[in-house]
């Protein structure tokens, strides 16, 4: 299931304004009508999410327009499992049990005053004490159900198990925010069920998030883009140190030249390359100048792939120096961060 971070901008149900949530990316029309023949005449404009629970165990819509997407890296650094673990619903239920069977159990009858959570500031944990009703029949396992996703999560069987075993307990430390339902089973279908949410362990202010830290390639492409225009052309011409190179390093002066900023941002190559190397003829200055802008456009290239998960951040310098092996490492730097700053622009 895709799933998208939401921030409430609004207090809704038992969920005040800054609380967030996992939800199914899915949403809907708001006020989607059972009948097809009056979808077709129901506006579009106005979509909702499902909300597993509302904060009182049951499942309600919640209207896009009330949230606000949550930036990864505002929780970036935080144990997601600190947040607290708070009870909607405590029952008992039968798959197939009519009313009757229903108000008299064999395992008894679960209420939510049955169940406290239980926190350890020492061991920093905390979970779940359920105080059992009395019953006749023995409960065989514990099961954890991911109710967002409709999976399970966990199951613990009850070995050795007895009458005289009127409590459990269940730690919730380590389970990242969500929604959840623990069950207790018992012979024949019957179940208890413990409905609850993990949350996440802040709130957000949705009016007043703090934009992302620069990364370290934009920020060092920012620098490259600010000193270059900050800089004479003189100032920014390689020294006459290249003179008399071979060819492979031709080639990385050609590109040092391409990749100019300020006056020379974009500027043809040759001429400077044939000052630079007087022995240059005017059509090997030609093939320089453009093979130079040939690997600019594919290490571009490169970085416009990382942005949509093609390739990974790490194996750029290697990607472009298995295409041009004669790829000098300050080039190979300087393309990726101004290729990686272009990708994101």
């Amino acid at each position: 299931m895709e799933t998208v971070r939401i921030i409430l901008k609004v207090p809704f149900h038992q969920h005040p304004a800054g609380t967030v949530f996992d939800l199914s990316a899915e949403t809907q029309p708001a006020n989607w009508h059972d009948d097809d023949r009056v979808r077709e005449k129901q506006s579009f404009h106005q979509h909702e999410y499902y909300l597993p629970d509302s904060g009182r165990g049951r499942g309600v819509s919640l209207a896009v327009s009330d949230t606000v997407p949550c930036p990864e890296h505002v929780l970036e650094g935080v144990d997601l499992r600190k947040g607290e673990a708070r009870v909607t619903m405590a029952g008992t239920l039968h798959p197939d049990a009519d009313d009757n069977a229903r108000e008299n159990p064999p395992c008894g009858c679960l209420r939510e005053a049955d169940v406290s959570v239980q926190i350890n500031e020492a061991l920093q944990s905390q979970g779940f004490l359920i105080r059992l009703p009395e019953f006749e029949e023995v409960a065989e396992k514990m099961v954890l159900m991911d109710t967002l996703r409709g999976v399970q999560v966990m199951e613990y069987v009850l070995r050795n198990y007895k009458h005289s075993d009127r409590e459990l307990t269940w730690d919730v430390s380590d389970l990242y925010p969500g929604f959840f339902d623990l069950q207790v089973h018992f012979p024949g279908g019957w179940y208890h069920v413990v409905r609850f949410i993990k949350f996440f362990p802040m709130y957000i202010d949705p009016a007043n998030i703090s934009p992302a830290p620069k990364a370290r390639w934009q920020q060092m492409a920012e620098d490259i883009i600010s000193n270059a225009m900050a800089t004479t052309t003189t100032e920014k011409s390689p020294s006459p140190e290249f003179s008399g190179l071979e060819e492979h390093d031709r080639r990385n002066v050609a590109l040092a030249y391409c990749l100019e900023w300020g006056e020379m941002f974009n500027q043809p190559t040759q001429e400077r390359m044939m000052k630079q190397f007087p022995e240059l003829s005017q059509h090997k200055a030609d093939e320089l100048d453009r093979l130079a802008r040939e690997v600019r456009s594919y290490v571009y290239g490169l970085c416009e792939q990382e942005l949509a998960g093609s390739i990974r951040e790490v194996d750029l310098p290697t990607a472009a120096k298995q295409q041009y092996p004669w790829l000098s490492r300050a080039n190979i730097n300087r393309m990726i961060n101004v290729g990686m700053y272009y990708a994101r622009r």
